[in-house]
């Protein structure tokens, strides 16, 4: 379910002893998945793709197939060791992108991903766009930023 046209719910006054919603959060259940549509750009804004993405809060960065980030001429920065949902360890490249996602426009760390997997919107973007997932929902909501 895409939530490319819904507004995200605006911010309010938080009541007395109402808890706040933190960027990157998961409301509606531990940890949850859901899709969104943005469009993702190289860190020069010459180059776009619109993705389909699975929201997956249980998934720390957000993850591109290798392919579409090298068609958009991002850059591999550096490696990390990731622990896959198949319980097996990988190291992979890690670059930056720009991601626009319902009238935010923001740079993110982006996992080189392997062919044939798909795209991913993990919590770091999600927090990097102070923006929660509601999970009972199947939306994005805007989060509370605190300093």
């Amino acid at each position: 379910m895409s939530t490319e046209n819904r507004p995200i719910t605006p911010a309010r006054e938080k009541l007395p002893g109402e808890k706040l919603i933190l960027p990157g959060s998961t409301m509606g259940g531990e940890v949850g998945t859901f899709y969104v549509d943005f469009v993702l750009w190289n860190q020069e804004r010459s180059a776009s793709r619109s993705v389909n993405a699975l929201v997956d809060t249980g998934a720390s960065m957000t993850q591109v197939p290798a392919s579409i980030l090298e068609e958009l001429g991002v850059e591999r920065e550096y490696s990390e060791r990731f622990l896959l949902a198949d319980g097996s360890r990988r190291e992979l490249s890690v670059g930056e992108a720009r991601i626009e996602l319902l009238g935010k426009f923001r740079i993110v760390s982006v996992v080189f991903g392997l062919e044939g997997s798909s795209v991913l919107l993990g919590a770091l973007a999600l927090e990097t766009l102070a923006l929660a997932a509601d999970v009972r929902n199947q939306r994005l909501i805007q989060a509370d930023l605190t300093l």
